[in-house]
């Protein structure tokens, strides 16, 4: 991703940055905290109505969250370095929270080793670069039709695009036919931990 898209102006920190992350992360405090707590909805037709709509609500928000901040920081004017960091902002609190949930029952080493799982490294981390390479592509063909003359593919996207291509064959297919795919990498991540922590 080249940085000719700095071009734009830029508006302040505030509402390029700080409002689209706010945003975000609030909406992710609000669900996070609601889902954790649905017996706020009683029991039977409507808790089991809440539980439908907040669960995947929640999950769209951290997979998806990148792809709102990216987007507005990008009409904003936000630079590249800007739009990459700060679009990570819901899934790297996502982790952390996930790291002090389980630092409960396991030792820190142990806790933090859970942030390589590869629910967290590949679905979350590694499919953002994704996600962020076809937002790059899609403004950038928005600016051209506006006038502008900026490349559409780029060295970045396409990399970031490879890396999720790859990702999801690791996560959904890596595996042989007698096994269900996509489960070697759990495995070596379970090799991995067996290695540093049941010695």
């Amino acid at each position: 991703m080249d940085d000719t898209i700095e071009m734009k102006e830029r508006e302040p920190f505030s509402r390029r940055v700080l409002l689209p992350v706010g945003v975000s992360l609030i909406a992710w405090i609000l669900l996070n905290v609601t889902t954790s707590h649905l017996e706020w909805f009683g029991s039977g037709r409507v808790y089991r109505a809440a539980a439908t709509i907040l669960y995947p609500m929640l999950g769209i928000t951290i997979e998806f969250s990148s792809v709102f901040i990216y987007s507005v920081m990008y009409i904003r004017g936000s630079s590249i370095t800007e739009r990459l960091l700060w679009s990570y902002a819901v899934p790297f609190v996502f982790i952390i929270k996930e790291v002090w949930r389980v630092s409960a029952y396991f030792s820190p080493g142990e806790s933090f080793y859970y942030a390589l799982a590869p629910m967290n490294l590949g679905l979350i981390v590694f499919f953002q670069i994704g996600f962020l390479a076809l937002c790059e592509m899609f403004w950038r063909w928005r600016d051209n039709k506006k006038g502008r003359s900026l490349r559409i593919i780029t060295p970045g996207p396409i990399a970031g695009l490879a890396i999720m291509v790859i990702m999801t064959y690791f996560m959904f297919f890596w595996g042989s036919s007698a096994d269900t795919p996509g489960t070697k990498w759990f495995y070596l991540y379970m090799e991995g931990y067996k290695a540093l922590f049941l010695r």
